[in-house]
């Protein structure tokens, strides 16, 4: 018989170094043997004076070619233990009061445990039970012999039960980890880890089978608290979105006014106001009120792609074209002008470069996106926009001098209302979603967006577009 602890013939299937095992010795022993060998783990059990007495193949695998070590004298532990290895150290193997070694075995093994263990015959009348699982079922381990499990816990767990042994014993494999909730004698409702292994005889016919079961309880109630948790931040985001839209819709009716009213005294369309001084301050009332509506405008469109309504209208873009006109408009819409001025520059191909998208929301990022070029960097700086087609679509990088970004802000950087120059101090304007929002609406069209940034060196903004829009998930 082949020793599994010390064994190099991998190939032959491990055998206990326990002399053959029949149902009529000891049922317990045969169903701990059982569970060792089916373990996804590898493990063995040893005994006080170091012996392996039964090892799976797992166990073997992982100890073979590895040196023995030296047992040191007053110890008690395996001769060896690899990582990852489980292994129980028995106190004892001497009979005692009757008892058989093998069971003295037993006994050690699986009452020690926090566990369900047992074993049954071919009709899934109990042959053994540990300690814990007959604690919990509200009898003792010698008056579960014989009984069922209808007859502890009435005939629905009786019957469902059961039926996983049958399969079990049928097609003489081990079942795969399940998960099960029942109640036992003290009618608390428990969750359990269970598998069942089948009991095989020196002659290969199955003769019963052995079950084990972890109690995952808390963990169950920690995953359904997470999960309550989980919902009251879901539902608590949906009302902040709403909350947006509402308030996005109410504030731009009223300041559409105040762009119409400051429009028309600024060009004087009734007639002189009477001091250029006035023209200038409509002006000012008029840049002021559209930067106000833009970032109202990118609230309520963050609200909408939070909630999942926004939705895009596609159509032939011509990338070319949407640059020139969204680096002008970004240009235009710089409240702060710098002396000297900022300078920008486009690197655009010859000829047209058209893709499927929808126009709106893609001059709305790269307006975005190269107006806080424009935001952040200082007088005389450079920011370049480029545009090349690559395999499936096009690539936009938008590149600038400014104040960049540290290590530890860039990791912030999509946060939505996250901005680096924070604080009452704070010079330079906006909510802080456009970089999260400009992700999303390129996410949208199944693009990504990526940026690199240097503390006072700059950034680097990159954009991919397909040819034709793939949403996410498809």
């Amino acid at each position: 018989m082949l020793d599994p602890c010390r064994g190099s013939a991998l190939d032959t299937p491990v055998a206990a170094s326990l002399a053959a095992i029949h149902p009529a010795d000891d049922a317990a022993l045969a169903a701990l043997r059982s569970l060792v060998n089916a373990a996804p783990l590898p493990m063995a059990v040893f005994g006080e004076d170091g012996a392996c007495l039964v090892a799976n193949r797992g166990f073997v695998v992982a100890s073979a070619g590895q040196q023995r070590g030296a047992d040191l004298p007053g110890t008690r532990h395996a001769p060896f233990s690899p990582d990852g290895v489980r292994h129980w150290t028995l106190a004892t193997m001497q009979p005692g009061d009757g008892e058989s070694p093998a069971l003295q075995l037993v006994d050690a093994a699986v009452n020690s445990l926090p566990i369900i263990f047992n074993a049954k015959d071919l009709h899934s009348r109990y042959l053994y039970m540990n300690r814990y699982q007959a604690a919990l079922y509200g009898v003792t381990p010698d008056s579960a012999v014989g009984q069922t499990a209808a007859e502890m816990l009435g005939p629905s767990y009786g019957s469902y039960t059961r039926a996983i042994d049958a399969e079990v014993i049928r097609s003489a494999r081990p079942s795969a980890f399940f998960e099960e909730t029942y109640a036992g004698a003290d009618q608390v409702m428990r969750h359990w880890m269970t598998s069942k292994v089948p009991l095989i005889g020196p002659d290969g016919a199955v003769w019963g089978v052995a079950t084990v079961a972890l109690d995952i309880t808390e963990r169950k109630q920690l995953e359904e608290r997470l999960r309550e948790a989980r919902d009251q931040a879901e539902s608590g985001s949906r009302a902040k979105s709403r909350f947006l839209a509402a308030m996005s819709h109410e504030l731009r009716t009223p300041l559409n006014a105040v762009i119409g009213f400051a429009e028309l005294m600024q060009q004087e369309a009734l007639g002189p106001l009477g001091s250029q001084d006035y023209i200038e301050y409509a002006g000012h009332i008029l840049t002021s009120g559209m930067a106000l509506l833009e970032m109202i405008t990118n609230l309520l469109d963050f609200a909408r792609v939070e909630a999942g309504t926004l939705e895009l209208r596609y159509t032939d873009v011509e990338l070319i074209r949407l640059l020139r006109s969204a680096t002008a408009g970004a240009q235009s819409g710089v409240m702060v002008q710098r002396d000297p001025p900022v300078a920008v520059s486009l690197d655009l191909p010859t000829g047209h470069l058209p893709i499927r998208g929808d126009e709106g929301r893609l001059r709305q990022v790269f307006g975005g996106l190269i107006g806080n070029a424009l935001k952040f960097t200082p007088a005389g700086g450079q920011v370049t926009v480029r545009l090349r087609a690559v395999p499936g679509g096009a690539e936009i990088i938008i590149t600038d001098t400014g104040i960049g970004m540290s290590p530890d802000e860039l990791k912030h950087v999509f946060e939505p209302f996250w901005q680096a120059d924070s604080g009452l101090s704070r010079v330079r304007g906006g909510a802080g979603i456009g970089l999260r929002l400009a992700r999303e609406l390129v996410a949208l069209h199944g693009g990504s967006v990526e940026l690199a940034s240097h503390k006072g060196q700059g950034t680097q903004i990159t954009v991919l577009l397909p040819a034709e829009p793939q949403p996410p998930g498809t």
